[in-house]
């Protein structure tokens, strides 16, 4: 959820040369003597990164007392009349835990104490709160309903008693926390006073926890922990504060192989920030976007005693892993359901709040309705009707811009293997619910489901004198289902299901029409004081969907209205903010207003150059808040990069940009911040380990499932520095605590991000649908997934795979298989139930050997089925071990040839030529009649590095940048760059003025 933003503002001040002896001996470390005019030197003179001063005033309960606020003998107070055993507590971080180990060591408690009579005297300690609290290697529990959460106390008498005159106390930290030997300083909730004399009265004031220590710093070197794309810019920052960190402008890095530390690129450190109030720290650079290798790699820096974590560089496939884990984080999401082994694996689990099958209302407790299944909104068992209706949002949107990354059986999910992108049956879980939630009476939607346990779990509609259906909910879900529908009903076997969304849809806008008043939800979270953003969602998504009039003219009103949205640097959309996804949906319809279109066009191209200017050119991390550290921030991280790329690929503004932007907000969420530290679950050497989550931090597993992602920094007033606010506790849901709304548009990113360097789609052998007695086996080594097939000795035997691809064209089927039986075994490939050939795959050594054969088939755009059966005519007997399906490359030497372009032999080139001579002006490849295409890849040699001209439909649109292999013929490397080409285009490669020269192998478009 988005929060009020409070611009930082910083106070430079400059420390000269003649400081106190004391303070040249505190910074030793520096590497020179700073001069007046030192860039480095932070604001805020010697003391800028000490730990922070814990101010205590937030009084959370106690016994055995009265108190009261009062200002007693000039000091403000609290006065505690204590009539028996007495407690108090006070909140230490808003009834969150508080990570005090950064103030063990060297940190006290200082507070002033006054007694009515004088000789009083009572014990002070802390009270920590720990989920899976681990004692000797086992999991520590205690006897309540809630054996995995644990407290534990600490206390020590105070050194002395108290005197008729305020007397001051300064314990060390260390003192109290000792006398437990299993207290978490890293998890404290509550500092506590208490006492067993009485009556006594007695005063406090002044309390305040403080440490003479830093604030920490993290390993200086902070990379992508997971990897980088080949084709993409690539860099390290390394950041630290000036007086620790040797490492200045011109600093030599080296890029080395993990494998055996050899060097494989080098450079200099460049400046980013001298000083950078997020972090306190200087910020340098090292760019490696010249390394065009794959591999796994680390990097060091000269004076860095440290290297960096290993990271990868690669294509697309490098994320994967994550890709898949982003959106399973949706099925381990799931409420109510039971998840079994075969999907969850450990993190198996019975359905928690079953009763929602039959929950009764608030407003009526007598009436009940069936509102089971969905995703739970987050680390609680609540279900948020507009959290889930945004996640569609994005999830859909994802699907649409890249459908190739979402396939059929990808997750490992109970609907695996049903010939539906598994993406797409996720997000039917949610509409499934949604659908749940509206009331047959009025078409409305009401709120949400609340997350108490039964007899405490309702249908939130208010009270029986105040039922509340909310517009703001209705509309939220009205653009949601309509969204579901454009996509569902192209799909086969959901025609049905999308007019079921549709109608959904129309009947929850007629209860907006009937309702032109804002109608608010019942109190609890997500709340707002508005509907119209969604009103307007609704409205453009619904004239997409169906070309109503109505929807049309709703969207005219009111356009001039979201102007504002066209400014902001920082944002993008979330919930209760979908409307820039309306303006979207609305351009995507069939006849959008000339002059709304005219005027969202110039709007986006002004935040374009907007949000282009600020992430690139204003923040120092990468992340798309800059400076702003809010609660669900990475959220935002995420959905700026998707907010833009969605709508740059609609108006063919698609370019470098856009992916630089996603690849700089991945990077920050991977590694590259100011903690050194992959904010997502099972991704990264340093990663996140847990979130808050009511059902994993109760599970006994140390982690929870891959590819959770907490909201992340926020700036609670308890850091030194903003950027660095985060923390790890399972008891802080302020920075730990994930979100539907966070995942949907990470999906999103790194899908694009996937897309971006054209991956090739691998589906295992176990992901196909098998028949006439194929089956999986795993006893032959080397295979890949969790087994292959075989069972091909068996006549009819086949195995059928589902791809989904972004545009129809021919694509290379590549399968991995295995024989030992015949030379060569022949097997039937089938595509979309048609035979095309019968392929060939020769002998090989022993059936623990493994081979790749390759076909060229022609795919339809979306979902295809590709099976190879043992047929008619076939030997069959083989072990298929998977295929990978890509964009078949369209060879140089098939382009037409402009000016002195001329085709040469090479063996190593794709098809046994390529094409040369295009180093001078005028000569060209062109290719007549391509595919619609928003990438494409160009297969090259040069001893050059440089540009080429790129013409569509002989306009020039592009300047393509790539990096010499140092030869012109023998080996090839390629670059990957966006594009706008409609189908049927004419695609021109020329040399312009100014252009390097290249020798041409093949491209490939997708």
């Amino acid at each position: 959820m988005r929060t009020e933003k409070k611009p930082l503002r910083i106070i430079k001040q400059i420390i000269s040369l003649c400081m106190s002896v004391s303070l040249v001996l505190m910074l030793c470390a520096l590497p020179a003597t700073a001069a007046d005019e030192d860039p480095y030197l932070p604001p805020g003179g010697a003391d800028w990164n000490k730990l922070k001063d814990l101010v205590i005033n937030d009084y959370g309960y106690g016994h055995g007392n009265e108190t009261t606020d009062e200002t007693y003998l000039g000091k403000a107070a609290k006065k505690f009349a204590n009539t028996e055993s007495w407690g108090a507590s006070y909140i230490l971080n808003g009834w969150q835990t508080l990570d005090m180990s950064p103030y063990y060591e060297n940190g006290t408690l200082e507070f002033d104490a006054v007694g009515a009579v004088s000789g009083e005297t009572f014990s002070v300690g802390f009270l920590d709160v720990v989920t899976e609290r681990m004692v000797g290697g086992e999991f520590y529990k205690d006897n309540d309903e809630h054996p995995h959460q644990t407290s534990e106390e600490t206390y020590i008498s105070i050194p002395e008693s108290l005197t008729t005159g305020w007397k001051h106390y300064s314990i060390p930290l260390k003192s109290i926390m000792n006398v437990n030997s299993i207290f978490d300083e890293s998890s404290v909730q509550l500092l506590r006073f208490k006492g067993d004399n009485f009556p006594a009265t007695l005063w406090l004031s002044n309390i305040v926890i403080k440490s003479p220590d830093n604030a920490a710093s993290y390993a200086p070197i902070k990379v992508n922990q997971v990897g980088y794309i080949l084709g993409g810019e690539k860099y390290a920052l390394v950041s630290g504060y000036y007086n620790e960190l040797t490492a200045m402008p011109g600093t030599p890095f080296q890029v080395r192989k993990a494998s055996d530390r050899s060097i494989a690129y080098s450079g200099e450190l460049s400046l980013v920030s001298a000083y950078d109030a997020p972090s306190g720290e200087k910020v340098l650079k090292a760019d490696f976007s010249g390394l065009t290798a794959s591999g796994e790699y680390m990097l060091t820096v000269d004076g860095v005693s440290e290297p960096s974590v290993s990271f990868q560089i690669g294509d697309g496939s490098i994320y994967s892993t994550l890709l898949k884990d982003v959106q399973k984080f949706f099925y381990f999401q799931r409420a109510n359901e039971d998840l079994l082994a075969e999907h969850a694996g450990i993190f198996a689990r019975t359905g928690d709040r079953k009763e929602d099958q039959n929950l009764p209302f608030s407003s009526n407790p007598s009436v009940t309705k069936d509102v089971s299944g969905g995703w739970w909104d987050a680390g609680d068992l609540g279900k948020y009707v507009t959290v889930g209706a945004t996640a569609i949002s994005d999830l859909l949107w994802a699907y649409e811009s890249f459908p190739g990354q979402f396939q059929d059986h990808s997750l490992n999910i109970p609907e695996s293997g049903n010939g539906i992108p598994d993406l797409l049956d996720e997000v039917m879980v949610e509409t499934d619910f949604i659908l749940k939630m509206q009331d047959e009476a009025t078409g409305g939607f009401y709120a949400f489901v609340n997350r108490e346990h039964s007899p405490d779990r309702y249908i939130e509609d208010g009270t029986a004198n105040n039922r509340l259906i909310p517009t703001f909910h209705t509309g939220a879900a009205v653009g949601a289902l309509a969204h579901a529908y454009i996509v569902m009903k192209d799909v086969p076997g959901l025609e049905a299901y999308a007019d079921t969304l549709k109608a959904a849809a129309l009947r929850g806008w007629e209860y907006l029409e009937q309702h032109p008043e804002f109608i608010p939800q019942p109190d609890g979270p997500y709340n707002s004081s508005s509907d119209a953003n969604d009103r307007f969602y609704a409205a453009a998504t619904l004239y997409r969907a169906t070309g109503g009039q109505v929807y049309n003219d709703y969207v005219v009103a009111h356009y001039l209205e979201y102007s504002s949205i066209f400014e902001d640097e920082a944002f993008s959309h979330n919930i209760g903010s979908l409307h820039r996804m309306g303006f979207y949906h609305y351009m995507m319809g069939n006849q959008p207003n000339a002059a709304v279109k005219t005027w969202f066009t110039d709007k986006f191209v002004q935040w374009r150059d907007i949000l282009i200017n600020a992430n690139r050119n204003k923040t120092v991390w990468g992340n798309a808040t800059q400076d702003d550290f809010y609660w669900g921030a990475n959220s935002n991280n995420a959905g700026v990069p998707v907010g833009l790329a969605i709508g740059s690929r609609l108006l063919g503004l698609f370019n470098e940009d856009d992916l630089k932007i996603a690849a700089d907000n991945l990077n920050y969420l991977l590694g590259i911040n100011p903690l050194q530290l992959s904010y997502i679950t099972g991704h990264g050497e340093r990663r996140v380990a847990k979130t808050i989550h009511e059902i994993y931090n109760g599970d006994f597993n140390l982690e929870m499932p891959s590819g959770y992602m907490p909201g992340g920094p926020n700036n609670n007033g308890r850091y030194t520095f903003s950027g660095k606010a985060y923390n790890s506790s399972s008891i802080d849901w302020e920075t730990n605590e994930q979100a539907l709304n966070y995942n949907s548009p990470l999906t999103f990113l790194v899908a694009m991000l996937s897309h971006s360097n054209g991956t090739a789609i691998q589906l295992e052998a176990e992901q196909a649908e098998l028949s006439g007695g194929v089956k999986v086996n795993t006893n032959h080594p080397g295979y890949t997934g969790s087994g292959f097939l075989d069972g091909f000795w068996n006549f009819g035997g086949k195995a059928t795979f589902t791809v989904n691809v972004p545009a129809a064209g021919n694509y290379k089927v590549t399968a991995r298989y295995g024989n030992a039986a015949f030379n060569p075994a022949s097997v039937s490939l089938i595509v979309n139930g048609t035979k095309i050939k019968q392929t060939s795959l020769p002998l090989l050594a022993n059936w623990d050997t493994w081979s790749n054969q390759t076909e060229t088939v022609t795919l339809n755009a979306g979902v295809n089925t590709i099976a190879y059966q043992y047929d008619n005519g076939d030997t069959g007997i083989i072990n298929l071990d998977h295929i990978r399906v890509s964009p078949a490359p369209i060879e140089a030497e098939t382009a037409t040839r402009l000016g002195f372009a001329s085709v040469y032999n090479d063996s190593s080139a794709s098809g046994g030529q390529a094409v040369e001579y295009l180093h001078v002006n005028g000569n060209a490849i062109q290719f007549n009649n391509v595919p619609a295409a928003t990438s494409l890849t160009v297969k090259y040699a040069s001893i050059n590095s440089g540009t080429y001209s790129m013409y569509v439909n002989v306009v020039k649109t592009k300047t393509i940048n790539f990096t010499g292999n140092g030869r012109w013929n023998g080996a090839y490397t390629s670059v990957t760059v966006p594009v706008n080409i409609p189908a049927g285009a004419t695609l021109k490669l020329q040399h312009d003025a100014g252009d390097s020269g290249w020798n041409v192998d093949s491209i490939i478009l997708q």
